[in-house]
Order: C-alpha cells, then structure tokens, then sequence
C-alpha cells in the first residue's frame, strides 16, 4: 500500500518600497523610508491541514552601506480545522492581521516583517475574530522584555459591519532587574460600526465607519492607569484601480506606544489617494497622503511593489 504522499513547496517575495514623509511637527517623526526586502522558505505539508515552513527575510536600506542588519528567521507551523486556522512560531506579518494606524503603525511592515509568536484566527461567513501575541523583546541585560497582544473582530452582516480592535503592549524589566526602571502597560482599543455598500453602488469598494478609540497608559510606581478616548470615523472608497481612504480623529490624546504618533496630536484630519495594482504575482501602490494636525499641515508619498512567486514540489514513498 502507497504511503501517504507529502507535499513540498517554496515561496520567494521581493518587496520594494520607497516612503517619504515630509513631516514637521511635535508629533511624528520626517523620515524617508527607502529600500527592498528579499524573502524565501521553503515548506512540507505535513497533512492537508498542516504546514511547517523555514526561511529568512532579509532588509536592505538604500545607502546603508556597512551598516548591514542580520536577517530575519522565518520558522513556524500552521494549521487548519474548519473555520479555525492557528500558526506558531515567527511567521510573516503582512496579510496575517490588520489593524487602525492608531493601534499599528505602517512602517512594521518595513522594519519587523513577522510576528512572532501565535496568531488564532475564526473566519465564519459572519462572524470573524483573531488573537495573537508578538513577543518583541527577549530579557537580557541589554534588553527589556516585551510583548504584545492583539485582537481584531467584526460582524458583516448584510449592509450592517462592526468591527472592534484591542493592542496590548508591556515593557517589563532587564535580566537583571534594573530596580529605577518602572514596568509599564499600555492599552488602545477601537469599536467602530457602519455600512459596507460595496454591493449596492457602482463602487468596487465603499465602506463608511464611525465610533471610538482610546487609549489606557500606566507606568508603575509613577502613575497610575490614565484614560484617552475620542471620536474616529473612516471612509474607504475604491473604483477599479484607484482609491480614497479618508479618516478622522478628534478628541483626547491618544498614548499607544505601537500606534501611529500623529493620534498624540489629538486632531488627525488624514487623506490618502492611491493607485493600486493587486494581482497574484505583482502587487504596486502609488499613494499621496495628505494630513492635518492642529499645527500643520503635512504631505507624505509612498510607492511599493511587491512580487510573489511560488511552487510545490513532490516527493512519493516507495510502495
């Protein structure tokens, strides 16, 4: 009798990616992010529900000369059981979650490529809910440990969508404890509703939302938890291959220390028009952003492409 037949594949990834963001400001940073990505690894599928993969991601920064960074290990598994799919080890963040820049910030994508830790994922016909941890920092005596904890969830039902998103970030001490460093938990959230009307307008996509975000901020022994919370309202807007996302913010202070630094502004008016060419193999985004803080008025530019290639290869038992 034939023994069951294990399947071996390969994935390849190119990203390159040039962002310029003019900023100057109290708030964020004025950076050019400039460089490319090359990935690889290989995996076997252990059953039809099973994957085990290895590889590395590697970042170079355009005029980084000497200054070369290791690269990053891909190693994980990953699985499925119905509705249910989970993946432990250092897997690739990209398309794995999905996040408001006021819990997330963007340029991850660039700088930590994976997660690293366990993504749990239900993806139902209405109802889909994630949760996952990132452990960002192993205790040494020149590192903090660090981790954090995500969770994204929505309803699509119909017209009618909800979504809530909650970031969990602590910082604790160093191997050996540094006893005049204070442990600090920090906590954003956001739960917002409204309607996808994709299926009922000329539009490719038309998604409207409107609600909260907030923040919670603790440094022990300093202060104690302390509340942010504001008005957000998001409007998603895409028609063959061009696009509008506009988003609002106005209210507290938000302090989420993984979150986009323009939300500490407590007013973020942010405009994004972009061209966008989402295939199998080749994936490009052209975007102007435009975006207004209470003091300024910014402008940022971004384009990225991103190549993937993939295969399988096999390999029988004897009989």
């Amino acid at each position: 009798m034939a023994a069951e037949a294990q399947q071996f594949d390969y994935r390849l990834g190119f990203t390159g990616f040039f962002d310029n963001r003019e900023y100057d400001n109290l708030y964020a940073y004025d950076q050019t992010m400039f460089g490319s990505r090359l990935r690889g690894e290989l995996g076997v599928k252990t059953d039809q529900a099973t994957r085990f993969a290895a590889g590395l991601d590697y970042l170079y920064e355009f005029g980084s000369k000497g200054e070369l960074l290791a690269p990053d290990i891909i190693l994980y598994c990953n699985g499925a059981k119905g509705n249910f799919t989970y993946s432990v080890g250092a897997l690739p963040r990209y398309n794995s979650i999905n996040m408001p820049l006021a819990l997330l910030t963007d340029t991850l994508n660039y700088y930590r490529p994976n997660i690293e830790g366990i993504l749990l994922d239900y993806s139902g016909k209405v109802i889909k809910q994630n949760i996952w941890i990132d452990w960002t920092g192993r205790r040494s005596e020149v590192t903090r440990e660090s981790f954090t904890i995500g969770m994204t969830g929505s309803i699509n039902k119909n017209l009618f969508l909800y979504r809530h998103n909650l970031v969990i970030n602590h910082l604790a001490h160093t191997e050996p404890k540094d006893e005049a460093v204070s442990l600090r938990d920090n906590i954003g959230y956001t739960l917002v509703a409204g309607f996808d009307l994709s299926s009922v307008t000329a539009f490719d996509t038309l998604v409207i939302t409107a609600g909260v975000a907030g923040s919670l901020d603790r440094i022990r022994g300093e202060y104690d938890f302390v509340s942010a919370r504001g008005f957000t309202g998001e409007i998603e807007c895409m028609y063959g291959h061009f696009g509008l996302h506009g988003l609002f913010y106005k209210g507290d202070d938000l302090c989420v220390t993984s979150g986009d630094r323009s939300f500490t502004a407590g007013f973020l008016a942010r405009g994004d028009a972009y061209y966008l060419i989402s295939g199998k193999t080749v994936e490009s985004r052209i975007q102007f952003t435009y975006q207004f803080l209470p003091d300024a008025t910014e402008m940022a530019m971004l384009f990225a492409i991103r190549i993937n290639l993939g295969g399988d290869f096999k390999r029988r038992n004897a009989e």
